[in-house]
């Protein structure tokens, strides 16, 4: 009886090893696998294609829609159907393996698992004559043998932080859509099927698709993008993590408007307080209790993706210029903003903001200044290309007023529009 019972617990551990403690970590908790992304946007990734009937017309709507997405391919369905493999690599969608048949992981040998990922791999290379690096294991669960084998071959493991149930027929488009967009924010990685689940699904997901590609830019103001993921450590994904926590908390309780799915600055309506600000011809434009604006930088919208900071820094200010006259349209034709005659920020990035109409002023070196110094400081450290070891003696360490006029800012409007450039938006959309 003890000799049995004592068997019976050593199976047990073994069973748990292999099957339930790799998935707490890889798929609940995150921890050795990637659910979320660190970008500014939204990934769309379909699994379980391709299907000839399903995944032509969904590479349409993406095509038309121009989303890049991701697909999680079974390899057998792959090996039957090439021609879909190639047209969504020529058509700028990235490829991930799924499996070869679609095992659940817990059910499936250690030998079996081995021969499931080298084969699926296999099969995908040889379609696409290039190297696959991501994988997502079926309903996203993992053994030990599983882990190993990514481990191994330099794979990396790619889950979701929402989803629709679209494979169940029952659910509607406006349902899947619905669910989708409760969940979805930046980094959000949405999992959607192309083939698979029940009979009739894959009719509700094209549909809700279409839904999901209007809504997520117009009404979250969100861009889609692709697959994308830095090279950092577990250490600082969390510091982003905990960072990014409190800039949401911060918007939703202060109210800070995103312009649209692109732009790099936000908008919060505020009280003026600080010093008396004039105009070139000496009017008086703000004083202390007046109306006004803060312009607030979309953080993420301007993470490096490299350590180059030269190109860091190009590619902010072109961000910079291509935004700004979408600001301005913004404001103009924003009801909320209208009797606000000035913008301003509190910054360390003060430097070059001269040539945006913006004029800088010095502060008083007081316990608040300090204070968004500090997290400024702290903002660079995290989305800097070279983080902590970032050093640029020019930067300081004190922030200044940054200020334009309402005036100036809508002459970006004005010459955009001149130009033929300009589409007006509702500023409320």
């Amino acid at each position: 009886m003890f000799w049995g019972t004592l068997l019976l617990g050593f199976i047990l551990i073994g069973a748990a090893i292999y099957t339930i403690v790799p998935d707490l970590f890889l798929h609940r908790w995150g921890i050795g696998s990637w659910r979320r992304q660190f970008s500014p946007g939204v990934t769309l990734t379909f699994d379980d294609g391709p299907d000839p009937m399903i995944t032509p017309r969904l590479l349409e709507t993406l095509k038309r829609h121009k989303i890049s997405a991701t697909f999680f391919v079974i390899a057998e369905k792959a090996a039957q159907y090439p021609e879909l493999i190639q047209q969504m690599a020529e058509e700028g969608h990235q490829i991930g393996v799924h499996s070869f048949s679609h095992r659940y992981a817990w059910f499936t040998s250690p030998r079996k698992t081995v021969q499931e990922w080298t084969d699926s791999v296999r099969v995908l290379e040889q379609i696409l004559g290039q190297k696959i690096t991501w994988m997502r294991p079926p309903w996203g669960t993992f053994n030990l043998v599983t882990w190993l084998w990514l481990k191994r071959h330099h794979m990396r493991a790619v889950l979701w932080n929402v989803e629709g149930h679209d494979w169940e027929v029952r659910r509607s488009p406006e349902v899947i859509a619905s669910r989708i967009m409760k969940k979805v924010n930046e980094g959000s990685i949405v999992v959607m099927h192309d083939s698979g689940g029940e009979s009739g699904a894959p009719e509700n997901t094209l549909a809700a698709l279409d839904l999901l590609a209007e809504r997520i830019p117009r009404d979250l103001k969100l861009p889609f993008v692709p697959l994308d993921f830095p090279d950092w450590s577990f250490g600082q994904r969390l510091t982003f993590r905990i960072w990014e926590k409190w800039e949401h908390y911060y918007a939703k309780t202060h109210h800070v408007d995103r312009v649209n799915e692109t732009n790099i600055f936000r908008l919060e309506k505020t009280v003026y307080d600080g010093p008396k600000l004039y105009s070139e011809d000496g009017r008086l434009l703000a004083q202390k209790g007046d109306p006004a604006a803060e312009i607030h930088m979309d953080n993420i919208r301007l993470q490096a993706k490299g350590r180059d900071v030269q190109k860091t820094a190009l590619k902010a200010l072109r961000q910079a210029r291509i935004s700004m006259p979408d600001l301005a349209r913004y404001i103009a034709h924003n009801p909320r903003y209208s009797e606000v005659k000035v913008f301003v920020g509190e910054t360390l990035l003060y430097r070059g903001v001269k040539g945006f109409g913006f004029t800088v002023q010095d502060l008083p070196d007081t316990w608040k200044s300090k204070g968004i110094a500090l997290l400024q400081m702290m903002i660079m450290r995290i989305y800097h290309p070279a983080g902590k070891d970032r050093q640029n003696e020019r930067l300081g360490n004190k922030t200044k007023l940054v200020w334009i006029s309402r005036e100036k800012l809508l002459s970006y409007a004005a010459a955009d529009l001149k130009s033929g450039k300009g589409i007006v938006r509702d500023a409320n959309s």
